[in-house]
């Protein structure tokens, strides 16, 4: 199964290991990625914990989203829209979604400007391919 990464970290799909990146600003941070794989649906639940560094715990934030994002024949494309489970935020600039880039799966992470934040993403992963002839209609 294809890894996630940020940065230079990588942690094995679906192992519940998170990443962290940092943002300094208003503007939009890819924050983790998961590489696709051809004719496959995926069921994707990021779950997202920040807090602002300058002033540690000053502001602090928790999110959770759900997407179903399918790769067919290489194209990948979110199916419907991302549900948020949970907000729960001081500052209300900060946001958390889930995208596409590429072939890719991507956790888009947004901070505030002139504040530095650190963010911890741990991305979850189900995923089915085509018909499975040995096992039959379920």
């Amino acid at each position: 199964m294809p890894d996630y990464t940020v940065s230079n970290t990588v942690a094995p799909a679906g192992a519940g290991y998170g990443v962290n990146t940092n943002t300094t600003d208003a503007t939009v941070t890819v924050a983790a990625t998961r590489i696709t794989s051809s004719n496959t649906i995926y069921y994707v639940k990021a779950k997202v914990v920040a807090v602002a560094t300058g002033t540690f715990g000053s502001d602090v934030a928790v999110y959770e989203r759900l997407a179903c994002i399918k790769n067919v024949a290489g194209t990948v494309t979110l199916q419907g829209s991302v549900t948020a489970i949970a907000t729960i935020e001081s500052n209300a600039a900060w946001d958390c979604t889930i995208g596409v880039s590429g072939t890719s799966i991507v956790v888009n992470v947004t901070g505030a400007a002139a504040t530095a934040v650190t963010w911890h993403v741990q991305l979850e992963t189900i995923s089915v391919k085509t018909y499975i002839t040995a096992y039959g209609n379920v």
